[in-house]
């Protein structure tokens, strides 16, 4: 979807990115509320496709996106989110970034300042489990205003 074809569509587009389907369920309730035009993906192979059809402003990406889903042997391979963090930072995207893991604090910072080195727009993390209020005030900030200094949100 081209910058022109974007007016006229709800500025705050919100992508949910995690492999717990409950998750992006709660995440997505709040979101719509909030005034968010929420999609979600749960399945690691279609999140390029999802990112690119939904042009978001802004993502919740988990950390860890559960086992590759074809696998020759039983051993669990992880899908990591730093890999979609480099697919942004490839495409250029401009979505502002937030990290949602139940990782440790340290980890979830870390993966920030990642971000941030591969030039994308991560504005903070999200702990799992999350507080319901916690994230209604995240949605709040990161909605698209007008004016100055609209850009420079971090969480």
């Amino acid at each position: 979807m081209s910058e022109s074809s974007l007016q006229g569509i709800n500025p705050n587009r919100l992508l949910l990115i995690d492999d717990s389907k409950g998750i992006t369920d709660i995440l997505e309730e709040i979101s719509s509320d909030a005034g968010y035009d929420v999609r979600s993906v749960n399945q690691y192979d279609f999140i390029i496709q999802e990112i690119e059809l939904h042009v978001p402003t802004v993502i919740f990406l988990d950390l860890h996106l559960g086992p590759a889903d074809h696998l020759e042997s039983d051993e669990e391979i992880p899908r990591e989110g730093m890999e979609i963090l480099k697919y942004l930072s490839t495409s250029r995207s401009k979505a502002k970034i937030v990290i949602v893991s139940g990782l440790s604090r340290r980890t979830r910072e870390l993966n920030q300042y990642l971000g941030r080195d591969l030039d994308l727009h991560v504005v903070g993390s999200i702990s799992k489990p999350f507080n319901i209020k916690n994230v209604q005030e995240i949605l709040e900030k990161l909605r698209v205003q007008t004016g100055p200094g609209s850009e420079q949100v971090f969480i």
